[in-house]
């Protein structure tokens, strides 16, 4: 969504991830990843997670999930995944969105930078997630041509497709990341 923000705001978006993490590893996030947008905490997903039925009980967190939400509070779009990687394509989200007819959000300046972002003990450094997700394109790609059953071969193909908008996300955000350093 960081990459494509601009195309949400003119559909009338406010974007706002909730996630399980504490403010400082979300702090940290939005730094290295230049995200245009809050992550906000609800460690125990008491307050959002839980009330918008994206909590995973067996793992003690937040399912991934993109949920749109009229301004009326009325639920347009729901899309809920089996993990991580697990996303819709912006195309079915910006969709959602244009039904609404929103006039355009306003685009933030930047982020607020509010807290010391502390990055989690299990985070990545950003030079080498697309290493990382090259890797699960090539494993996944193989899986899909191992595959004996339909439904295995489609569900590799398409985390194939997930790892190839990521690498391709993720070398914007470099260049976006690189700029704003200079």
């Amino acid at each position: 969504m960081g990459r494509e923000y601009d195309a949400y705001t003119r559909r009338g978006a406010t974007i706002a991830a909730i996630v399980i993490d504490a403010p400082e590893q979300n702090a940290a996030i939005v730094e290295k990843l230049a995200l245009p947008f809050p992550i906000l905490s609800d460690p125990d997903g008491e307050r959002a997670i839980k009330p918008l039925g994206v909590w995973d009980d067996q793992g003690k967190m937040a399912m991934p999930a993109i949920i749109v939400l009229a301004p009326n509070g009325r639920e347009v779009y729901r899309y809920a995944g089996v993990d991580f990687m697990d996303r819709p394509n912006d195309d079915e989200i910006l969709e959602a969105l244009s039904s609404l007819g929103l006039p355009e959000t306003e685009t933030p300046a930047g982020t607020i930078a509010h807290l010391d972002p502390r990055p989690g003990s299990r985070a990545t450094k950003l030079e080498n997630l697309a290493v990382y997700m090259r890797g699960v394109r090539f494993a996944s790609m193989a899986l899909a041509d191992r595959a004996r059953d339909p439904f295995d071969k489609a569900e590799a193909e398409r985390t194939s497709r997930m790892a190839e908008r990521y690498v391709a996300a993720q070398g914007a955000t470099l260049r976006l990341v690189n700029q704003q350093s200079t």
